[in-house]
Protein backbone atom coordinates (compact mmCIF):
# COMPACT_ATOMS: atom_id res chain seq x y z
CA UNK A 1 0.00 0.00 0.00
CA UNK A 2 1.46 3.57 -1.07
CA UNK A 3 2.48 5.73 1.91
CA UNK A 4 -0.27 7.81 2.93
CA UNK A 5 -2.89 5.69 1.78
CA UNK A 6 -5.52 4.93 4.46
CA UNK A 7 -8.16 2.00 4.09
CA UNK A 8 -10.98 2.44 6.08
CA UNK A 9 -12.52 -0.48 7.55
CA UNK A 10 -15.29 -2.30 5.33
CA UNK A 11 -14.18 -0.18 2.14
CA UNK A 12 -12.55 -1.93 -0.28
CA UNK A 13 -9.77 -0.99 -2.40
CA UNK A 14 -10.78 -0.75 -6.45
CA UNK A 15 -8.86 -2.54 -9.06
CA UNK A 16 -9.37 -1.43 -12.38
CA UNK A 17 -10.98 -4.66 -14.61
CA UNK A 18 -9.51 -5.98 -17.87
CA UNK A 19 -13.08 -6.34 -19.45
CA UNK A 20 -13.49 -4.21 -22.55
CA UNK A 21 -16.36 -1.62 -23.38
CA UNK A 22 -19.63 -3.29 -23.91
CA UNK A 23 -20.85 -2.73 -27.58
CA UNK A 24 -24.37 -2.55 -28.53
CA UNK A 25 -24.11 -4.98 -31.60
CA UNK A 26 -28.28 -5.19 -31.67
CA UNK A 27 -28.51 -1.49 -32.13
CA UNK A 28 -25.81 -1.27 -34.92
CA UNK A 29 -27.22 -4.10 -36.60
CA UNK A 30 -31.13 -2.16 -36.31
CA UNK A 31 -28.68 0.99 -37.81
CA UNK A 32 -27.50 -1.26 -40.68
CA UNK A 33 -30.98 -2.77 -41.54
CA UNK A 34 -32.36 0.41 -41.56
CA UNK A 35 -29.89 1.91 -43.78
CA UNK A 36 -30.50 -0.79 -46.16
CA UNK A 37 -33.89 -0.21 -46.31
CA UNK A 38 -33.93 3.59 -46.66
CA UNK A 39 -31.98 2.64 -49.70
CA UNK A 40 -33.78 0.27 -51.27
CA UNK A 41 -36.79 2.07 -50.95
CA UNK A 42 -34.78 5.12 -52.33
CA UNK A 43 -33.26 2.88 -55.62
CA UNK A 44 -36.97 2.00 -56.13
CA UNK A 45 -38.30 5.56 -56.00
CA UNK A 46 -35.61 6.57 -58.68
CA UNK A 47 -36.64 3.81 -61.16
CA UNK A 48 -40.57 4.63 -60.82
CA UNK A 49 -39.19 8.22 -61.36
CA UNK A 50 -37.65 7.34 -64.64
CA UNK A 51 -39.92 5.18 -65.91
CA UNK A 52 -42.91 7.16 -65.78
CA UNK A 53 -41.00 10.32 -67.22
CA UNK A 54 -38.99 8.27 -69.99
CA UNK A 55 -40.72 4.69 -70.32
CA UNK A 56 -44.33 5.27 -70.13
CA UNK A 57 -43.57 7.54 -73.38
CA UNK A 58 -41.39 5.35 -75.95
CA UNK A 59 -43.87 3.58 -77.94
CA UNK A 60 -43.48 0.34 -79.80
CA UNK A 61 -44.00 0.11 -83.78
CA UNK A 62 -47.01 -2.02 -82.61
CA UNK A 63 -48.32 1.30 -80.84
CA UNK A 64 -47.81 3.60 -83.73
CA UNK A 65 -50.63 1.25 -85.73
CA UNK A 66 -53.65 2.97 -85.77
CA UNK A 67 -56.40 0.50 -85.51
CA UNK A 68 -59.12 1.97 -86.85
CA UNK A 69 -57.16 2.99 -90.19
CA UNK A 70 -56.29 1.24 -93.20
CA UNK A 71 -52.29 0.28 -93.11
CA UNK A 72 -50.26 0.24 -96.46
CA UNK A 73 -47.22 -2.61 -96.38
CA UNK A 74 -44.29 -2.05 -99.04
CA UNK A 75 -42.23 -4.84 -99.61
CA UNK A 76 -38.79 -4.59 -100.59
CA UNK A 77 -38.00 -5.01 -104.48
CA UNK A 78 -41.50 -4.77 -105.46
CA UNK A 79 -40.63 -1.98 -107.74
CA UNK A 80 -38.96 -4.28 -110.30
CA UNK A 81 -41.89 -7.22 -110.32
CA UNK A 82 -43.10 -6.48 -113.48
CA UNK A 83 -46.65 -4.92 -114.09
CA UNK A 84 -48.55 -6.59 -111.70
CA UNK A 85 -48.24 -4.33 -108.39
CA UNK A 86 -47.99 -7.02 -105.50
CA UNK A 87 -45.13 -5.34 -103.59
CA UNK A 88 -47.84 -3.28 -101.94
CA UNK A 89 -50.64 -4.50 -99.57
CA UNK A 90 -53.56 -3.08 -98.23
CA UNK A 91 -55.48 -3.79 -94.74
CA UNK A 92 -55.68 -4.13 -91.12
CA UNK A 93 -51.87 -4.59 -89.39
CA UNK A 94 -53.23 -6.38 -86.54
CA UNK A 95 -49.83 -7.58 -85.39
CA UNK A 96 -45.86 -6.82 -85.50
CA UNK A 97 -42.97 -8.98 -84.04
CA UNK A 98 -39.55 -8.71 -84.79
CA UNK A 99 -39.81 -11.62 -86.81
CA UNK A 100 -43.59 -11.23 -88.90
CA UNK A 101 -46.16 -8.58 -89.17
CA UNK A 102 -49.84 -10.19 -89.73
CA UNK A 103 -51.78 -8.23 -92.34
CA UNK A 104 -56.06 -9.04 -92.23
CA UNK A 105 -58.36 -7.93 -94.77
CA UNK A 106 -56.10 -7.56 -97.46
CA UNK A 107 -56.38 -5.92 -100.76
CA UNK A 108 -53.48 -5.05 -103.94
CA UNK A 109 -53.29 -3.48 -106.88
CA UNK A 110 -52.65 -4.86 -110.42
CA UNK A 111 -52.37 -2.42 -113.63
CA UNK A 112 -55.07 -3.33 -115.95
CA UNK A 113 -54.97 -2.13 -119.84
CA UNK A 114 -57.39 -0.10 -122.08
CA UNK A 115 -59.12 -1.84 -125.23
CA UNK A 116 -56.56 0.12 -127.07
CA UNK A 117 -54.06 -1.06 -125.13
CA UNK A 118 -52.38 2.47 -124.75
CA UNK A 119 -53.01 2.89 -121.28
CA UNK A 120 -53.52 1.16 -118.16
CA UNK A 121 -55.57 2.06 -114.65
CA UNK A 122 -54.63 0.53 -111.21
CA UNK A 123 -57.16 -2.17 -110.01
CA UNK A 124 -57.39 -2.85 -106.61
CA UNK A 125 -57.99 -6.42 -106.26
CA UNK A 126 -59.90 -8.03 -102.83
CA UNK A 127 -57.44 -11.13 -101.96
CA UNK A 128 -58.95 -14.60 -101.03
CA UNK A 129 -61.34 -17.16 -102.88
CA UNK A 130 -61.23 -14.85 -106.14
CA UNK A 131 -57.96 -15.93 -106.84
CA UNK A 132 -56.75 -19.26 -108.43
CA UNK A 133 -55.03 -20.46 -105.20
CA UNK A 134 -57.86 -19.53 -103.06
CA UNK A 135 -55.76 -18.15 -99.72
CA UNK A 136 -57.26 -16.95 -96.82
CA UNK A 137 -57.84 -13.09 -96.23
CA UNK A 138 -54.64 -12.42 -93.55
CA UNK A 139 -51.43 -12.38 -95.03
CA UNK A 140 -48.20 -12.99 -92.57
CA UNK A 141 -45.32 -10.93 -94.23
CA UNK A 142 -41.61 -12.03 -93.22
CA UNK A 143 -40.51 -8.58 -91.44
CA UNK A 144 -37.32 -8.45 -92.93
CA UNK A 145 -39.14 -7.96 -96.20
CA UNK A 146 -41.30 -5.01 -95.42
CA UNK A 147 -39.98 -1.84 -96.40
CA UNK A 148 -41.64 0.53 -94.28
CA UNK A 149 -45.28 1.06 -94.11
CA UNK A 150 -48.22 3.66 -93.59
CA UNK A 151 -51.62 4.37 -91.54
CA UNK A 152 -53.76 5.59 -94.43
CA UNK A 153 -56.20 8.83 -94.17
CA UNK A 154 -59.81 7.40 -95.15
CA UNK A 155 -59.68 10.69 -98.26
CA UNK A 156 -57.23 8.65 -99.68
CA UNK A 157 -58.38 6.83 -102.83
CA UNK A 158 -57.46 3.38 -101.84
CA UNK A 159 -59.21 3.75 -98.70
CA UNK A 160 -61.87 5.23 -100.61
CA UNK A 161 -62.05 2.28 -103.44
CA UNK A 162 -62.12 -0.26 -100.28
CA UNK A 163 -64.86 1.41 -99.05
CA UNK A 164 -66.85 1.18 -102.26
CA UNK A 165 -65.85 -2.50 -102.82
CA UNK A 166 -67.21 -3.04 -100.02
CA UNK A 167 -70.68 -1.42 -100.24
CA UNK A 168 -70.69 -3.20 -103.50
CA UNK A 169 -70.33 -6.47 -102.36
CA UNK A 170 -71.59 -6.12 -98.69
CA UNK A 171 -71.36 -10.45 -98.43
CA UNK A 172 -67.86 -10.52 -99.41
CA UNK A 173 -66.89 -11.94 -103.21
CA UNK A 174 -69.28 -14.25 -103.93
CA UNK A 175 -66.67 -17.95 -104.02
CA UNK A 176 -68.68 -20.51 -105.20
CA UNK A 177 -69.31 -18.49 -108.43
CA UNK A 178 -65.54 -17.57 -108.65
CA UNK A 179 -64.35 -20.94 -107.73
CA UNK A 180 -66.59 -22.64 -110.77
CA UNK A 181 -65.38 -19.84 -113.37
CA UNK A 182 -61.75 -20.40 -112.24
CA UNK A 183 -61.99 -24.63 -112.38
CA UNK A 184 -63.70 -24.16 -116.16
CA UNK A 185 -61.02 -21.65 -117.55
CA UNK A 186 -58.43 -20.82 -115.06
CA UNK A 187 -56.42 -18.93 -117.41
CA UNK A 188 -59.21 -16.06 -118.37
CA UNK A 189 -60.17 -15.16 -115.24
CA UNK A 190 -60.49 -12.18 -113.57
CA UNK A 191 -60.52 -11.40 -109.87
CA UNK A 192 -63.16 -9.14 -108.96
CA UNK A 193 -61.89 -5.63 -108.25
CA UNK A 194 -62.08 -2.12 -108.27
CA UNK A 195 -60.67 0.65 -109.76
CA UNK A 196 -59.65 3.34 -107.53
CA UNK A 197 -61.16 7.15 -108.47
CA UNK A 198 -58.90 10.12 -109.34
CA UNK A 199 -61.21 11.90 -107.46
CA UNK A 200 -61.02 13.78 -103.84
CA UNK A 201 -58.60 12.10 -101.70
CA UNK A 202 -54.88 11.12 -102.67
Amino acid sequence: MPPGQQVHQGQSVHQPSGRRKHIDWAGRAVRIEWFVLTSLLAIILLIIIGWTMFGSNSKTESDLVNTGKYQAVFLNGGVTSGSVAYSTYFGHVTKITGSYMVLNNVYYLTDQSSTSGSSSSPQLVKLGCQQLHSPYDQMVINRTQVAFWENLQDNGKVVQAIQQYIKQNPNGPNCSQTSNSSSSSPSTTTPQSTTPSTSNGQ
